[in-house]
């Protein structure tokens, strides 16, 4: 292996900094001259002048996406394509086929099944792909569908409406059951419109509120044995912020194990999701949301002494990495705070559209 070979792409960090420099001290730890591209489809964004080279790329939503990301891959040859958007995994994994084809040319892409992105992009049928391989889930089902939901409701029972395709809390209520028609009614009025749909209530959900505490859980898998379990991170959310984690205390990850495993079985898994699931007190976990990427709840446990990033060097370029990169320290309590850089000089409405695409491309 030559350090010219050392070169991996990182697409649509926006605000996660952390992400790249993560990945440069990996490649500091290994001794490798490593290389990040970064990909952004915003010359401005926040994240567009922290790697060692910039791209841009067409939004992924765009025709031009995926022969211009192909373009990219053939020409610097990166050994993995890492990607921090759940709009532009779609594109990867579902809508293009586009996670195969890089796949066939030598590059790591981190991520679960089509059939589980799937999932991941659709709460109900999230719900029901974790029904399937026994992992606790509340029950789920369409707000335009609640009869029988209400019928076996008792009084005092707590729902949660989302967004059904939804991400960052989209639509997000707390509902007794004399308030859930409601509530499903006043997130229907801000789902995105969608040509097949006749009812946007089909586009929202109502779930039983899930017993216990709420924690988020990075489980991880081999990149060279996918399916297999080789990491469970856990942190108990502390503090919310526009539908991340703000803060939290890392916890013993034990007791989400299991339900790691089944889930890391079922999607194929390669690398890292970042999972939301609760806690009760009688040690019954129930899942409610899967992030196949790394999420805003990565750095909590990076920072006590997990690094996934150095796992997944070690693994791309064949370098041993000690065990040590999957224990951190239970019990450390860590908050997100703001920063700001200049990320260009231009005039006042150049930087208003770099601002309108940014939010667009990274909620």
């Amino acid at each position: 292996m030559t350090a010219e070979s050392a070169t991996i792409v990182i697409s649509s960090a926006g605000r996660r900094l952390y992400l790249i420099e993560w990945f440069r001290a990996a490649f500091d730890t290994l001794g490798l001259n490593g290389r990040i591209i970064v990909a952004e489809n915003d010359a401005s964004s926040a994240a567009a002048s922290s790697g060692d080279e910039t791209r841009l790329l067409p939004k992924y939503t765009e025709p031009g996406y995926g022969d211009e990301v192909l373009r990219l891959v053939d020409e610097v040859e990166p050994r993995l394509f890492l990607s921090a958007n759940d709009y532009e995994l779609m594109q990867l994994h579902v809508n293009t086929g586009l996670a195969d084809s890089l796949r066939d040319r030598g590059v790591f892409v981190p991520g679960v099944s089509a059939a589980w992105q799937r999932g991941c992009a659709d709460k109900l049928r999230m719900a029901q792909l974790l029904e399937s391989i026994g992992v606790q889930t509340p029950r789920t089902v369409r707000g335009s569908d609640l009869d029988d939901l209400l019928m076996r409701a008792e009084s005092n029972d707590e729902f949660i409406v989302k967004h059904r395709f939804g991400s960052r809390s989209s639509g997000l209520a707390a509902a007794t059951a004399s308030q859930v028609v409601e509530a499903v009614a006043n997130s229907a009025k801000s789902v995105p419109s969608r040509v097949d749909r006749t009812d946007s209530r089909d586009d929202v959900i109502v779930q039983h509120r899930a017993p216990g505490s709420e924690y988020g859980v990075d489980i991880v898998s081999s990149l060279l044995e996918e399916g297999s379990l080789s990491g469970v991170f856990a942190r108990r959310k502390l503090r919310m912020r526009a539908g991340e984690t703000d803060k939290a205390v890392t916890v013993d990850p034990g007791p989400f194990r299991e339900a790691s495993g089944k889930i890391a079985r079922a999607a194929e898994l390669s690398g890292l999701i970042d999972v939301d699931m609760f806690l009760d007190d009688a040690g019954l976990v129930s899942v409610i949301d899967i992030n196949p990427r790394f999420g805003g709840g990565y750095p909590f446990v990076h920072l006590a002494g997990a690094d996934v990033p150095l796992y997944y060097m070690g693994q791309i370029f064949g370098i041993p990495v000690d065990e040590g990169w999957n224990r951190y320290e239970p019990g450390v309590i860590s908050a997100k705070y703001q920063e700001t850089r200049v990320t260009a000089r231009g005039t006042q409405e150049d930087s208003e559209s770099s601002n309108a695409v940014e939010q667009t491309q990274n909620t």
